[in-house]
C-alpha cells in the first residue's frame, strides 16, 4: 500500500504527519473530578472538574477527560473549595508556642496562615528566613507592638513608645509578608498599661498606614474605649469571647460601640484559641445578626490537641451555633484573603488564580465539639479535610 493511501485511511492527509508533543494538548498537573465546587467569591456552586497547571487554576468545567490529568483526584461526595485562610495563628517559634504550619496545613485544608503577633520587630528577619521562606503553605504575619524582653523596672510607656518607630519602619520595609501590627488588649495581658499601649499602637498605625489587630480579653479597658480607637480595616479578634472585654453586654445584647465600629469598617474575627470562644456568646451574637467577618483558629501548641484542633473543626463550631456552610466558607476563604490582599486571586477558584484548594467532607454522625470554657455540644455534621493543594501541589 502506498504511504499516501495508508495515511488517508488512518485519517491523516497526504501532507499530514504524526502529531508532535508540542501539538498535543498539555496535560494538567492535577485534575480534580466530580466534586461539588464552591467558590464564595463568585457565588459559584455546582458539580464540576477543576484543572491545575503550573500552580494556577487552569480550568473549571462540567467535564474534563481524565486522560488530560497527570494526577487525577476523584472528589465525588466532597466539597472542592478555595484553600482555607486562617487569619489568626501562632507559627513563629520565638515564644515556644508556634506549631509546624505545613504539617497541619496538609491535614486541615489550610493553605494560608497569618501569625498574629508571636514575633516583634527585632524578629521579623528570622520570621522571614526560618518560617516564611521554607514553608510550602503561604505565611504572613502581624508584628507585635513591642519586643517581649521589656524589663519590668523600666518605664513601660517610655519603653513601648521608644519601640514605635522601629516597629513601624520594620513593618513597612517588609510589607510583602507583614500585614500590620498586633496588640493584646486587656488587664490580664498588659495590666494597667493596656489602654495606653493601644493608644501608642493607634499612633503607630496612623503614621505608617498599617492595619491594627487588637486581641480583646479582660477589662479594663472597656469595650467602648477600645472600639473608639479602631479604624476602618482594623481587626478585633476573639469577638465571641465570654470575657469582660467583649462585644455583648450583661444582658446579651451587642454593645452600641461595637455596632458603630462595624458600621465604619472595623472587622471582627473569631480567633478561637484556648480561652476566647464561647458557644453561648456566639449564639447570642448570631441571633442578633452579628456574624464575624472572618473565622480563625488562634491555633498554637497549647490548643492544637483541643479544643481547637484545626480550621475545619472551628468552622464546624460556627455551623453548630447557627452559621450556614456558605456563611462559614466565605469567612474562611475570600474574606480573610481580602484582608491579606497580597496575592491576586487568593481565596478564589477563578481561572488564573493560585491553585490553593481544599477538599472537604461533610461527615455525618454524632460528634462532640468543645468551646474554650470546655462547654460541650453535640452535632450531626462535622467538616473534615481530605486533601490540601497549595501553589498547585499536594501538601
Amino acid at each position: 500500500m502506498e504511504r499516501r493511501h495508508f495515511l488517508k485511511t488512518i485519517g491523516i492527509g497526504a501532507a499530514g504527519a504524526w502529531p508532535t508533543w508540542a501539538q498535543r494538548p498539555r496535560l494538567f498537573d492535577i485534575l480534580i473530578k466530580g466534586g461539588e465546587v464552591i467558590d464564595p467569591s463568585r457565588g459559584f456552586r455546582g458539580i464540576a472538574d477543576v484543572a491545575v497547571l503550573d500552580g494556577k487554576i487552569a480550568a473549571v468545567e462540567n467535564s474534563i477527560a481524565a486522560e488530560r490529568g497527570i494526577d487525577v483526584v476523584e472528589a465525588k461526595g466532597l466539597y472542592v473549595t478555595p484553600g482555607l485562610v486562617d487569619l489568626h495563628t501562632h507559627i513563629h517559634h520565638g515564644l515556644e508556642i508556634g506549631i509546624e504550619a505545613d504539617s497541619v496545613a496538609a491535614r486541615s485544608g489550610t493553605t494560608t496562615w497569618v501569625d498574629a503577633g508571636t514575633f516583634a520587630q527585632n524578629e521579623v528577619p528570622g520570621f522571614r528566613r526560618f518560617i516564611v521562606e521554607p514553608a510550602r503553605a503561604r505565611i504572613y504575619g502581624f508584628v507585635y507592638l513591642y519586643p517581649n524582653n521589656r524589663n519590668p523596672d523600666d518605664d513601660a510607656i517610655k519603653y513601648v513608645n521608644g519601640m514605635m518607630d522601629r516597629t513601624g519602619r520594620m513593618a513597612v520595609a517588609n510589607r510583602d509578608i507583614i500585614l500590620g501590627v498586633k496588640l493584646q488588649v486587656g488587664s490580664n495581658m498588659n495590666g494597667r498599661y493596656s489602654l495606653e499601649f493601644l493608644r501608642i499602637a493607634r499612633r503607630l498605625c496612623d503614621k505608617y498606614e498599617l492595619p491594627l489587630m487588637a486581641h480583646i480579653s479582660l477589662a479594663p479597658p472597656s469595650t467602648d474605649e477600645v472600639m473608639e480607637l479602631m479604624r476602618p480595616g482594623d481587626v478585633i479578634t476573639h469577638c465571641y469571647n465570654a470575657h469582660t472585654l467583649g462585644i455583648v453586654d450583661d444582658k446579651g445584647k451587642i454593645k452600641a460601640s461595637v455596632l458603630d465600629a462595624r458600621a465604619r469598617g472595623v472587622m471582627f474575627d473569631v480567633g478561637h484559641g484556648l480561652g476566647s470562644f464561647n458557644f453561648d456568646v456566639a449564639r447570642k451574637a448570631l441571633d442578633q445578626g452579628f456574624l464575624a467577618d472572618t473565622i480563625s483558629s488562634d491555633i498554637y501548641t497549647l490548643n492544637i490537641d483541643g479544643p481547637v484542633y484545626d480550621m475545619p473543626t472551628t468552622m464546624s463550631k460556627m455551623m453548630l451555633v447557627g452559621m450556614t456552610f456558605d456563611d462559614v466558607l466565605k469567612r474562611s476563604t475570600i474574606n480573610p484573603a481580602r484582608i491579606i490582599h497580597r496575592v491576586d486571586g487568593m481565596g478564589t477558584l477563578a481561572v488564573g488564580a493560585p491553585a490553593d484548594i481544599a477538599l472537604l467532607e461533610s461527615a455525618k454522625g454524632q460528634f462532640q465539639l468543645v468551646d474554650s470554657q470546655r462547654n460541650r455540644r453535640t452535632t450531626k455534621e462535622k467538616l473534615v479535610s481530605r486533601l490540601t493543594i497549595c501553589r498547585g501541589k499536594r501538601l
